[in-house]
């Protein structure tokens, strides 16, 4: 989270992204960051900076989005758990070998 973050700012950041299967959407009050905070049990109020990796087709049916199948961070959080980009490149690439075998 930076001080300019704002709604200009994350429209102008979205027309870098060509990929249709992405979906950028501006949260001015942080709701997603306390809500995941509260979900993955953070010392932070708001999560930010966090990799969540669920299956495919997973949906979120309760007010609070479900615990993820893997994530990673860049918090001062549980340490095992901080960004290790070939450990998140390893389990992303388990997640979609499993849900293709299944």
């Amino acid at each position: 989270m930076l001080e300019t973050d704002n709604y200009t700012a994350a429209n102008t950041r979205e027309t870098i992204f060509s990929d249709p299967r992405l979906q950028q959407l501006w949260d001015q009050d942080r709701m997603l960051g306390q809500y995941l905070s509260q979900t993955l049990k953070l010392t932070e109020p708001i999560a930010w900076d966090v990799y969540l990796l669920y299956p495919p087709h997973h949906t979120w049916d309760m007010t609070f989005p479900p615990m993820p199948t893997f994530w990673m961070h860049q918090l001062n959080e549980e340490p095992t758990l901080f960004l290790d980009p070939l450990r998140l490149k390893q389990s992303v690439q388990d997640l979609l070998e499993r849900s293709i075998i299944q």
